[in-house]
């Protein structure tokens, strides 16, 4: 008996092993990227569905909600040339995601100060003239007045860094509005 049972077990994992991978072989890529489109969560897993089993992507819109219906229509039939294009243009920025979404952000923000007041630590309160309010991390000296013009500049890690327009003293700030 147990000599039967070893090759068994073994015949028995293997397939349950290789049937997943034989199952979605069969699967368009195109398809399941349209799927991901739907923001419906019960309409995107019966897209998904009817993917694994084979079925047109249309079968998933054959009743779409009232509330949700031209958005899941537009992006269901927009979905397979967008998909294309955005492929075809990764592959072109492989690599580079980070400089161009570096490019996309602006690099600095040049204000004047209007307003300065003292946190009960001496920590500084910069109110500029566009209606933001930075408060400065620590409490090193840093002499600023009224009416000044400064420079925000991101740094690491999602920090950001205050400067007088022209020098080169900088203090930590983050934004408290």
């Amino acid at each position: 008996m147990k000599k039967y049972l070893v090759p068994a077990s073994l015949a028995l994992l293997s397939t349950t092993l290789t049937t997943p991978a034989v199952a979605f072989e069969g699967m368009n890529e195109q398809a399941l990227k349209a799927c991901s489109f739907i923001e419906n969560d019960f309409r995107r897993l019966l897209c998904y569905d009817n993917v694994v089993a084979g079925k047109p992507i249309d079968a998933a819109r054959e009743k779409p909600s009232k509330s949700n219906a031209p958005a899941t229509a537009a992006a269901v039939g927009t979905s397979a040339a967008s998909v294309a294009n955005q492929n075809a243009k990764s592959k072109e920025e492989f690599g580079l995601e980070h400089k161009i979404k570096a490019e996309e952000e602006a690099k600095d923000l040049i204000a004047g100060v209007t307003k300065i007041s003292e946190a009960p630590y001496g920590e500084l309160i910069i109110t500029l003239d566009n209606g933001q309010v930075w408060r400065q991390i620590g409490t090193e000296s840093f002499n600023l007045s009224k009416n000044d013009e400064v420079v925000i500049s991101r740094a690491m890690f999602n920090s950001f860094l205050l400067k007088k327009a022209g020098t080169n003293k900088t203090i930590r700030v983050k934004r408290t509005n």
